[in-house]
């Protein structure tokens, strides 16, 4: 525990990512998000986490 930053999207942690509106996504996440197919269901999971960093973001200025 505590090796690295908690993905907002997945909750592993490691420090292998990026940082959006303060919140980290890891990179297989990252990765995973940009080959995605629309039709899958996974992409209603990012889709879903993308909208709650973004809400959240919006909420903090």
């Amino acid at each position: 525990m505590g090796e690295g930053l908690k993905c907002y999207v997945c909750n592993r942690e490691n420090n292998t990512g990026i940082v959006v509106l303060n919140e980290y996504i890891c990179g297989s996440c990252e990765k995973e998000m940009l080959y995605i197919e629309t039709d899958q269901l996974k992409y209603e999971l990012f889709k879903k986490k993308i909208k709650e960093i973004w809400k959240k973001g919006l909420q903090v200025s």
